[in-house]
Order: C-alpha cells, then sequence, then structure tokens
C-alpha cells in the first residue's frame, strides 16, 4: 500500500458470542477488490468465527492491527483507525471481502478461506488456538480419567457448533459429535446431558467457567486436543499491497517484542499461555484435513 492511499483505517470489532448473529450491511460501492485505488475510507476490518468472552480479547485482533500500522508507517504512509456503526453476517463476509466492502478479516484459517481470499501466515494467536481442554459436567472425571487416545475419547460425544473448523477436524478424526447452532445453546446442552464434553480453547476456558461454572460444569483434569488451527489476517486475493504491510508489521512486531506484549496484556490469553506452560496432561493429537 503506498502513500497515496489515504489516510484513514476504519474497521468493525464485534463480540461473537453466537456465530449465527445477524447485523445488516448499508449500500456499499463495489470494487474490484484492490485497495491500492481506493479512497481510505473503504479500508476495512472485520472479525469473524472467533468466540469471545473477555472484551479485551475481542480488541486484541484491532489492537494488533493498529500496531501493524504503526511498524509500517515509514515505508507505507500513516493510516488513522475508526469504527463503522454496523454489522455483516458471517455467511455474507467472505463476500463482502471480494466485492470491497470489507478489506481485512480475521479468522481460524481453513482450506475454503485459503482458496477464497489471501492468508497471511504469521499466527495472530501464536500458538493458543492449537490447543483445547475439554468442558465436563461436575462429578464426571472418572469418565474421562481412564481416556488414553482418540479411540477412547470417540465413545464419548462431543458438542460442538457445524459452523466452526474444529467440528471438520473432530470429525475427520471418527470422533463423535452432536451438533448444534448457539455458542451459548451448548453449554446448556453439555448441562443437560445431550452429550459429554465440550471441546474448548485453553484460552476461553477460564472466562467461560466464571460464566457457566455455576451451571455445574467443569474443566477436565487430564486431557489436551491438540490440533492445528491457526487464526490468521486475510485480505483480498488481488491485494497483495496490503497483505504484505501487514506480513511485514507483523514480523517486526514479533521481532521486537511488541507483538508479545500485546498478547500477553489480554488476560484469557496470558491465562492460556500460563495453563500450556504449566499442564502435565495426556496430548491427544488430531490429524489434520487434508488440503484439497
Amino acid at each position: 500500500m503506498s502513500k497515496t492511499i489515504g489516510r484513514n483505517l476504519r474497521f468493525w470489532v464485534m463480540t461473537l458470542l453466537c456465530l449465527s448473529s445477524v447485523g445488516a450491511t448499508s449500500a456499499s460501492p463495489v470494487y474490484n477488490g484492490d485497495t491500492s485505488s481506493l479512497p481510505a475510507e473503504f479500508l476495512t476490518i472485520r472479525n469473524t468465527s472467533i468466540a469471545v468472552i473477555d472484551v479485551d480479547e475481542d480488541y486484541y485482533f484491532s489492537r494488533l492491527l493498529r500496531l501493524v500500522i504503526s511498524k509500517t508507517q515509514s515505508d507505507w504512509g500513516a493510516l488513522e483507525v475508526k469504527e463503522l456503526p454496523y454489522l455483516i453476517e458471517d455467511r455474507r463476509l467472505r463476500a463482502s471481502l471480494h466485492r470491497g466492502i470489507v478489506d481485512v478479516i480475521w479468522s481460524p484459517t481453513s482450506s475454503a478461506h485459503e482458496q477464497d481470499m489471501l492468508p497471511i501466515r504469521i499466527s495472530l494467536l501464536k500458538n493458543l488456538n492449537n490447543y483445547r481442554v475439554l468442558l465436563i459436567r461436575e462429578g464426571e472425571q472418572a469418565r474421562f480419567s481412564g481416556v488414553n487416545s482418540l479411540v477412547d475419547l470417540a465413545r464419548l460425544r462431543g458438542g460442538i457448533s457445524p459452523q466452526w473448523t474444529d467440528a471438520k477436524i473432530m470429525e475427520y478424526n471418527n470422533l463423535l459429535l452432536v451438533k448444534a447452532v448457539g455458542y451459548r445453546k451448548l453449554f446448556k446442552m453439555l448441562v443437560a446431558n445431550r452429550f459429554d464434553y465440550y471441546s474448548r480453547g485453553v484460552y476461553q476456558v477460564h472466562g467461560e467457567l466464571k460464566m457457566y461454572g455455576h451451571l455445574g460444569l467443569q474443566m477436565e483434569e487430564k486431557l489436551l486436543l491438540s490440533y492445528p488451527n491457526e487464526v490468521y489476517f486475510f485480505v483480498n486475493k488481488n491485494n497483495t499491497k496490503l497483505a504484505q504491510r501487514i506480513e511485514v508489521g507483523l514480523s517486526r512486531a514479533l521481532a521486537d517484542g511488541s507483538f508479545d506484549e500485546l498478547l500477553m496484556s489480554i488476560p484469557s490469553y496470558k491465562k492460556g499461555t500460563e495453563l500450556l506452560q504449566a499442564h502435565q496432561r495426556r496430548v491427544l493429537t488430531l490429524k489434520s484435513l487434508p488440503a484439497n
């Protein structure tokens, strides 16, 4: 992105607690996806497919992008970050990226995402999104203490949203799943014995127990699921200039430590990192989805 692009970077930030939540789009012009020729007020970013509890989590990605912009200002020029007052529902988000309504999103990667969009392959959560623990009903730890393999775990039922990349990965590894749309709904279904466990990110589980632990839930004590599930920034495939700027900025932030400083300033991410550093759990490694 050259200095002639403009001065304003607008973004959406959304607390995505229910992945089926719907917002409305405004009547925006249609562009070819190359923002090097756009007025800057149309350069936008947005969250997708990440459930958050701590409001600081929600703003982490926009703060990280601000950091990226500051690290690359001398090369590409200054950009001001402003928030747009409207949202786009998830199923229309990629189409909006293609049309130029949205310019940057952050999401767990998938084959479909990487075919449709241009990923910046620097993990925004480092390894935090690659490890998961299980939420279970209080008093049922004994059912899981004898689980030594994925074959053992497959005898129990997990709950998950069919909209999440995790669902495809877990199914590919022959795990038995009960699917339901609705982030909050899955906690209630676990309490109601509709399934036996709910797989949660190591950085998500502490906040979720604060909110839902009173329903009779606990963190399973012995197991840790592991599979690649990186969160990336994505841009339109034609927008290589913006992708380059983001990649350079992220690399500089990693090199000077400001990336880690920002990551660890988020309480839930810090707790997730501490859980991984201190764990003595049995790691069950899931196979990655095959490349299409």
